[in-house]
């Protein structure tokens, strides 16, 4: 027979069961679990048993579900497996989120160029000057690490006077050319890796770094 609310919220899991089914018809039935009751739905298709999760009780209504299963057997009768539809309509969803996601990344790397590309010379002398100061702190750090405390305290008393997002946004864009590793916590450690330590002593370039100096040999 069809269930109703107060059946199905009176339903308790018998003991020594892990679970049981209750029907309510047309393939439609409930699984009863310690964790929840989970709508089902069993069907045949192409000559062989399958089901169909519609969600659970009471997220998913009586009434929906029964909705679902309609709405499964009219796929049915149109010789469409409404379980294997459900899953190309999953990977289609996984495949869109993924593209949108991508896409986004896009439009943050092209604001960040635009923006890079729209400051004025002598600021982006400045930050590059600052990214190299930064680099230098390291390499003169015990183990090359330290905190951002410590570099924010080193900066200011260098007059660069930059806030602490200021300072957080140049060592997110080090470590994206990895001169330097983080460990993100509360309070942000870096650590400088040997790329950053080459750019510090001269033997490499990176856009962005300012040179140091090129010391005259004696």
């Amino acid at each position: 027979m069809p269930l109703t609310d107060a059946e199905i919220v009176a339903l308790k899991e018998p003991y020594g069961r892990n679970q049981f089914k209750v029907s309510d018809g047309g393939g439609l039935y409930l699984l009863v679990k310690s964790s929840g009751r989970y709508w089902k739905l069993a069907y045949r298709f192409d000559g062989k048993q399958k089901s169909l999760a519609f969600g659970v009780y009471p997220a998913v209504t009586l009434e929906d579900a029964r909705e679902k299963r309609e709405a499964a057997k009219a796929l049915l009768a149109q010789n469409i497996d409404p379980g294997e539809l459900k899953k190309q309509q999953r990977i289609e969803q996984k495949s869109k989120t993924a593209d949108e996601d991508k896409s986004l990344a896009n439009e943050i790397r092209e604001s960040k160029t635009a923006r890079a590309a729209a400051l004025d010379p002598a600021e982006q002398a400045m930050i590059e000057e600052r990214r190299l100061n930064i680099l230098q702190l390291l390499a003169g750090s015990n183990g090359y690490s330290t905190n951002e405390a410590v570099l924010h305290a080193a900066l200011n008393a260098q007059n660069y006077n930059v806030s602490s997002d200021r300072l957080r946004t140049d060592l997110a864009w080090l470590y994206e050319q990895h001169v330097l590793d983080l460990k993100i916590g509360a309070l942000w450690g870096a650590h400088l890796t040997q790329s950053g330590l080459d750019a510090v002593h001269g033997r490499t370039w990176i856009p962005g770094i300012k040179r140091p100096p090129v010391k005259e040999s004696c």
